[in-house]
């Protein structure tokens, strides 16, 4: 067992704990065994190439930084931020004000159309309502 296996074993666990992560969890996550996880994290053996993929997808840190432990990356324990909501141009906001005005017409007039259906056939067929005269 040598010195970078060591690094790499630390570094493993040190990221599966800050993300909060079982080893069953994570097994689960990559689609190996429990027994795996607990062998990379014992410096007794090293994860693929598409598994040190999938660590770094899932701790949201690059793949060097799992291998080489580069101090220039984020770590897993910072909180990702939201993207930032993008900003609807002025056009887009316009066009859709127009859109929802224009709808808001639309069902006013549907009500409109509606009422007077409903008063016609109440006051055509208002001999058949009793009390009506």
């Amino acid at each position: 067992m040598d010195d970078a296996t060591t690094q790499l074993a630390d570094r493993l666990l040190d990221l599966r704990r800050k993300a909060g992560y079982s080893q069953e969890q994570l097994a689960d996550l990559l689609g190996v065994s429990r027994q795996a996880i607990s062998k990379w994290e014992g410096a007794q053996g090293r994860p693929e190439v598409d598994n040190v993929v999938k660590l770094a997808q899932i701790y949201r840190v690059s793949t060097d930084f799992i291998l080489m432990g580069s101090a220039s990356v984020p770590s897993v324990c910072e909180t990702p931020s939201a993207p930032a909501p993008r900003e609807l141009s002025r056009e887009y906001r316009f066009a859709l004000s127009a859109l929802m005005v224009i709808a808001g017409t639309a069902v006013v007039f549907l009500l409109i159309v509606v009422i007077l259906t409903i008063l016609s056939t109440i006051l055509t067929s208002g001999a058949d309502i009793p009390g009506w005269k």
